[in-house]
């Protein structure tokens, strides 16, 4: 008779196992399944935390006020360089869209952001064509309130190529 009960309870055990087994489970709040799709989907790889690797992939060009678009390579941890491409409007003169950059190049220069950089290349495009382009050694720059802005920045660069408009218009200011 043991032999019987014991043999009756573990079917009805194992049968009991069955069920929950083949029951669905509940589904997970609906606030989990949002934040799932609001999570970055870009993996770390490497030793660094996500906010490390955030802040070398970031860099803020905010400072380019009239530049319609904007785009850069951030090669400080392969090469120490940065490269920021600037897209001018087509309402500015050529000449003083590129003032108007070497000025805010002054500001981006002194970022956080970019710390670690040796050199910054500027290319200034209008028109869907370049018309400046200029690579700041950052260990020469000095920001010096006392004098231009241009001066301190093109004092520390070496001009790679600049449209005769741009050339005659920094050199009619004196700027470059």
């Amino acid at each position: 008779m043991k032999l019987q009960w014991v043999l009756a309870t573990g079917i009805l055990l194992l049968a009991g196992c069955g069920e929950s087994e083949n029951q669905p489970t509940e589904p997970e709040p609906a606030e989990t399944e949002v934040m799932k799709e609001e999570a970055p989907a870009k993996e770390v790889t490497s030793d660094a935390t996500e906010e490390e690797t955030a802040k070398e992939e970031f860099i803020s060009t905010s400072v380019f006020k009239f530049a319609k678009g904007i785009e850069y390579t951030n090669a400080i941890d392969i090469n120490k360089h940065v490269t920021v491409f600037l897209d001018m409007s087509e309402e500015l003169a050529p000449g003083l869209a590129v003032q108007h950059v070497v000025k805010q190049t002054y500001d981006f220069l002194q970022q956080k952001d970019i710390e670690g950089a040796k050199t910054v290349t500027i290319v200034v495009n209008q028109w869907g064509q370049k018309i400046a382009m200029y690579t700041v050694q950052k260990d020469q720059f000095v920001p010096d309130a006392e004098k231009p802005m241009t001066d301190a920045v093109m004092e520390a660069s070496k001009i790679e190529f600049m449209t005769p408009e741009v050339k005659e218009f920094g050199k009619n200011l004196g700027a470059w």
